[in-house]
């Protein structure tokens, strides 16, 4: 019987060891690399919240679709960000803000592969975020959909268009 059983704590520890290993210290201080290359070690950033101008509502990953929804108290990582170069990392995907083909007036998607071509780098430009891949604007669809769970697309920047403001808090 004890043999059995040291099988199966061998067992439990080789499945619970890997999981351990890569989960964060601190929420608020670490997360994965993220970028391709990487052999999954973790590296120290200082994440931050996206804020919409318009609804103050917070930028907000799921799954491969950004949205915005309301800020939730931490920690929650969907909601939290990170530089790495140019490209925006959200902190629970480990995933790139992305334009999706780098077209024109498309969505903003998360894809894993960071390759840090210009539809993953981003730059302020006062309160827009713009796009190296066409200098779009990252905005809320329709113009300010006031919905919850509204998505993000990229549109031409407009200068008083509060829908493509926004603001970081830590």
């Amino acid at each position: 019987m004890i043999k059995h059983l040291k099988y199966g704590l061998t067992a439990l520890a080789l499945t619970v060891l890997p999981v351990l290993a890569n989960a964060p210290a601190s929420h608020a201080t670490t997360t994965s690399a993220g970028s391709s290359g990487s052999s999954g070690a973790r590296a120290a950033v200082s994440t931050f919240r996206i804020i919409s101008r318009f609804s103050n509502r917070c930028l907000t990953a799921n799954g491969d679709n950004v949205e915005v929804t309301d800020c939730s108290a931490r920690p929650v990582s969907s909601q939290d960000w990170y530089w790495q170069d140019t490209k925006l990392v959200n902190y629970a995907e480990a995933k790139c803000l992305d334009v999706r083909n780098g077209e024109l007036d498309a969505p903003a998607q998360l894809v894993g592969d960071c390759h840090g071509q210009a539809n993953q780098r981003w730059q302020w430009h006062g309160e827009q975020l713009r796009t190296d891949v066409n200098y779009q604007c990252l905005s809320i669809q329709n113009r300010g959909d006031w919905s919850t769970h509204a998505g993000i697309n990229l549109r031409n920047c407009e200068d008083t268009a509060t829908w493509q403001r926004w603001y970081t808090q830590a």
